[in-house]
């Protein structure tokens, strides 16, 4: 049975991952070096400079971004869908062999003078609520650790994706889905997605239509990571996760210092309680009202989405967002990023045909990401 929260529970839910205290600095957030044995990754930078990659997104190329989000949500769709059938093949088998299960973990970070006084308790559980509700005080911490993407791909296309502010060295990181940055097509460090912005905070505009304001500022990203499994072979199952670094904005000293960032706690396995999991989406299972502008949030538990098959080890949640929210954190309420939203289920005709969301599994191949950023920093 799905329960739907009260706003008051909404905000304790929310608020929870933001009241705990910060114990790791940025800098020791990953203390271990990657080891030999560790999967590869593809490191690739920003081609257009970010004053030139800030003013690309002009309203009527936001409203693109945003309505081709429904698209983008079936085209992905059918590719996990062949993947998951494909389980057993030699790709996979051979991502799953790369050397011992490693893993990284790093708590939460709250800017200087946000915490709270008083701090409640962390939040034992929070309710199952696989019908997303749009996000309290969407344009305060904690909830703008949690931002838009906009991207470009090699077609010229505009799209949108979401992401989060992640703990890292130099507090200034993205975490998101790997699709979101990069076509997954075997084009190396050449093939990252253009004009790449992050945006938290982001709303669409009062004042001009599709176009969207940007309270906490527009953060262009610099150097992506992402896994060798995602950028040539295209493995949900493991690989569609990636990071990035972003360029500050005229008047902001880094990311973190300035919203906020989420924890990490990679390679425990695809099943966890009492998960966060929001985003940005414009399309949704038997929704109306998502716009591609507008943050929602699900909660509930996630599980592995295929017990009986040990080559998938996705992570499966029932929640009711859709395109638009990939890249989106699934997060404890501890505000440690578990996986990030890839996929849904379509039928043949491209319509969604229940409300399970899914995540790479953030192993080794999401400590391999971390640690590569960790070390260009």
């Amino acid at each position: 049975m799905h329960i739907r929260s009260t706003r008051g529970a909404a905000i304790a839910v929310l608020t929870a991952m933001a009241l705990i205290p910060a114990t790791l600095s940025a800098a020791s957030a990953a203390e271990t070096s990657t080891p030999a044995s560790a999967p590869g990754v593809t490191v690739g930078e920003q081609a257009t400079d970010p004053s030139t990659a800030r003013d690309y997104w002009t309203p009527s190329r936001v409203k693109e971004a945003v309505a081709n989000e429904k698209q983008d949500e079936i085209d992905i769709a059918h590719e996990a869908a062949v993947a998951a059938k494909a389980t057993t093949g030699a790709a996979k088998t051979a991502h799953a062999g790369e050397g011992p299960r490693l893993t990284a973990e790093a708590p939460r970070f709250l800017p200087a003078g946000r915490d709270a006084t008083g701090s409640p308790a962390v939040l034992a559980a929070v309710p199952e609520m696989a019908h997303a509700e749009k996000v309290p005080f969407p344009q305060s911490i904690p909830a703008v650790i949690v931002g838009k993407i906009l991207y470009v791909d090699a077609a010229g296309e505009s799209h949108g994706c979401s992401g989060a502010s992640i703990i890292a060295d130099g507090k200034n990181t993205v975490w998101t889905a790997g699709h979101c940055v990069h076509p997954g097509d075997g084009s190396g460090a050449d093939g990252f997605h253009d004009s790449v912005l992050f945006i938290p905070g982001y709303k669409e505009s009062a004042t001009s239509p599709n176009g969207y304001d940007a309270p906490w500022g527009e953060w262009v990203a610099q150097t992506f990571v992402a896994p060798e499994a995602w950028t040539q072979d295209k493995d949900y199952n493991e690989g569609d996760l990636a990071a990035f670094t972003v360029k500050a904005p005229a008047g902001y000293t880094n990311l973190a210092d300035t919203v906020g960032a989420l924890g990490y706690r990679f390679g425990d396995g695809s099943d966890w309680s009492d998960i966060i999991d929001s985003g940005f989406p414009g399309e949704g299972y038997n929704r109306t009202d998502m716009d591609g502008y507008t943050q929602f949030f699900c909660t509930g538990n996630v599980v592995d989405a295929a017990n009986l098959n040990p080559f998938d080890d996705r992570l499966e949640m029932d929640c009711d967002m859709g395109g638009g929210a990939s890249g989106g954190p699934m997060a404890t309420t501890e505000g440690q990023i578990v996986g990030a939203n890839s996929h849904v289920e379509v039928d043949d005709s491209g319509e969604r045909i229940n409300d399970n969301l899914y995540s790479s599994n953030h192993g080794s191949q999401a400590v391999a990401v971390i640690n590569r950023i960790n070390e260009l920093n």
